[in-house]
């Protein structure tokens, strides 16, 4: 399980400005939070109480004595002391911590997603998904490779999808979509221009909307029928979504082998005439 710590910074990115004010404070000086009243803490934060309490809520405590509670436990000074993996990459760091820090950031990143994520959003998704009639993909810049690869697995699935890297085209298709089909949109930040507009024109078409990002107070979120929230880690050598195609890919994988359970008496066939057709390009004159 992991520790309040590692859970405060995993779901940083799903914080609105004021809770990231507590969760600067007590990333930084854990040990004088843990000793921290409500008021002190929201004193040293800069913020309110009720955003205290609000903040504590929003990372999984039921309110601010379950988290300290958890911190207190956390940092007691019996516990055996690990070394810090879990933290940025600092100059003075060899390469193989470097690349243990980065992998871990990786695996905390999919951890924190499994806590995120609503699986009544997820079992939403798949029943649009299984029973649209096409569905087209929107995404930009970083998050073309991932929306490239999704559009092949949902190929593979049995689901007609589309997808262009230019975002003339991702408009196109999402104003030719009709009542039924499915606009899923792919933005780490939620606010990408160009995304957001081919959502709109999906939803003014009559289609149903989905989106992965990871901020669920995004315009993308709140403009999106269903949301998939993933959990992305942070760097100051990189920018913060050096872990944000990881993880929407690994949620990718879970949607796509649900759907292909979901419409396996579809897929199977496909599957099978997908192997052959692959077969045939392996084998050499």
């Amino acid at each position: 399980m992991a520790s309040v710590l590692e859970k405060v910074s995993a779901l940083y990115t799903s914080l609105n400005e004021a809770e990231r004010k507590v969760a600067d404070f007590v990333l930084n000086h854990p040990e004088e939070a843990r000793g921290c009243s409500v008021i002190h803490l929201s004193d040293r934060s800069g913020v309110s109480e009720t955003t205290v309490v609000r903040f504590c809520r929003s990372i999984g405590f039921k309110g601010y004595a379950d988290f300290k509670l958890a911190l207190v436990a956390d940092l007691a000074p019996h516990r055996e002391p690990v070394p810090d993996l879990h933290g940025d990459v600092s100059p003075e760091d060899d390469l193989p911590r470097l690349v243990q820090k980065v992998l871990n950031m990786d695996v905390q990143a999919v951890a924190s997603t499994m806590e995120l994520l609503d699986m009544a959003q997820f079992a939403r998704a798949v029943e649009a998904l299984a029973s649209a009639r096409r569905v087209a993909i929107f995404g930009v810049g970083s998050s073309l490779p991932v929306c490239m690869d999704l559009q092949y697995r949902l190929q593979r699935c049995g689901v007609n999808s589309l997808f262009s890297v230019d975002d003339h085209m991702q408009a196109i298709n999402a104003a030719l979509l009709e009542p039924g089909d499915v606009g899923l949109a792919v933005s780490y930040s939620g606010t990408s221009r160009e995304t957001i507009e081919s959502v709109e024109l999906a939803k003014e078409a009559g289609a149903h909307t989905i989106c992965v990002t990871s901020f669920r107070r995004s315009p993308l979120a709140k403009l999106c029928d269903i949301c998939l929230i993933t959990s992305a880690g942070r760097t100051q050598w990189l920018d913060e979504t050096i872990t944000a195609r990881l993880v929407q890919l690994a949620l990718f994988d879970a949607l796509c082998v649900a759907l292909a359970r979901r419409k396996r008496h579809e897929s199977q066939p496909i599957l099978n005439r997908i192997a052959r057709a692959v077969e045939r390009k392996r084998h050499t004159v």
